[in-house]
């Protein structure tokens, strides 16, 4: 996949200013940049820097300041998240990385899902491809882990009201509902633009499949308190719904 030249070349500057902070032994490029989905006005971009060392102290100081450096252009530059993972570590999702989101360090796995994305649609930035040590992950494992998340982290959102008041949070968990139900049905990894495609399969009204297809869009859509507090009732009752639904034909498969 060709990326945007403006894309292309941030990442460029991006991969030139970690050269001189750390030891880098690879930095690979994953998400809707990589499957035709990106939507420049709401996607980020999604990388993993392979490092020699784990980043900590001094060195954490000299990557905030390059990440705050290169966000100040905005709009998607000021999206570039990036997962440091220590190099021969890469088949481990239990171990937790820095992670640079949004416009600080926070610390994050590497998913089981975002191997798999990575060996689908990823692109070398730097470095090797594949990346060494990048395991191959089974559609089993793929499935396990996916209906890992539905039923613990996203299951337990469903018990908090108040975060379903908010538009972020309510597109983010219908999207994922959708392309975690495709990849526990036959082991498909959607995009986004089709998972949203896929809603009205689990009860999302038109209305609000559209709704989120604009905010992803880049429009603003304006909602007021009272619909808000309608659509968060209705969202956190499909997702649990959903939940419920996809886990148990999951079971039922095994």
């Amino acid at each position: 996949m060709d990326l945007p030249p403006d894309v292309s070349g941030h990442l460029s500057t991006f991969r030139d200013g970690l050269l001189p902070i750390v030891e880098l032994r690879g930095l690979y490029l994953y998400g809707s940049l990589t499957t035709g989905d990106f939507s420049p006005s709401s996607s980020d971009i999604d990388v993993l820097a392979v490092t020699e060392r784990r980043p900590s102290g001094a060195v954490l100081d000299r990557l905030s300041a390059l990440h705050l450096d290169l966000a100040r252009c905005g709009g998607v530059y000021a999206r570039l998240n990036c997962l440091y993972v220590l190099d021969g570590t890469l088949a481990d999702p239990a171990l937790l990385h820095a992670y640079w989101y949004g416009d600080r360090f926070t610390e994050w796995r590497l998913k089981v899902m975002t191997m798999a994305e990575l060996s689908h649609a990823g692109q070398p930035v730097h470095g090797p491809w594949p990346p060494p040590g990048l395991p191959e992950v089974s559609t089993t494992r793929v499935r396990d882990s996916v209906r890992d998340e539905l039923t613990g982290y996203w299951r337990r959102l469903t018990y908090r009201p108040g975060v379903w008041l908010h538009d972020r949070w309510v597109d983010f968990a219908l999207v994922t509902l959708a392309r975690g139900a495709a990849v526990i049905r036959d082991g498909s990894l959607v995009t986004k633009s089709q998972a949203i495609e896929m809603l009205g399969d689990f009860g999302v009204p038109p209305s609000l499949a559209d709704e989120i297809r604009r905010r992803r869009a880049g429009e603003s859509v304006r909602v007021t308190a009272g619909q808000r507090l309608v659509r968060a009732a209705r969202a956190r009752q499909i997702m649990a719904a959903g939940i419920r639904d996809v886990t148990a034909r999951s079971a039922k498969a095994c």
